[in-house]
């Protein structure tokens, strides 16, 4: 064996170790509940109301060079995102020659 194997082996028998000490540790019970909203001023529409915090990704550049992160934001709920369920939820609202339309192309079987 060379210098670098032995190094490994030494290496990995210590991690064995360590994870066979932390293993056998009780995990902490953990709420997945969302955190209570707190009186604020909006980061978006700049109005005092109830406000949670969001976490988005933004990227900045500055002197030709990109930096990359994830910013937390202060929402009250009329800027807050929606979510895809209530997105999918508002259905549009349709004329009747946009329902003729769509009755006829999915008659057609373009639908």
């Amino acid at each position: 064996m060379s210098l670098t194997d032995d190094h490994f082996a030494r290496k990995i028998a210590a991690q064995s170790k360590a994870w066979e000490e932390t293993s056998d540790a009780p995990k902490k019970e953990r709420s997945h509940e969302a955190a209570a909203p707190k009186m604020g001023i909006c980061d978006k529409c700049k109005k005092e109301a109830l406000l949670r915090s969001y976490r988005f990704r933004e990227t900045s550049v500055s002197n030709g060079a990109a930096s990359f992160g994830t910013v937390t934001k202060h929402l009250c709920e009329d800027c807050a995102p929606k979510s895809r369920a209530q997105k999918d939820a508002e259905v549009p609202k349709l004329n009747n020659k946009q329902i003729r339309n769509l009755m006829r192309s999915a008659k057609k079987g373009l639908l």
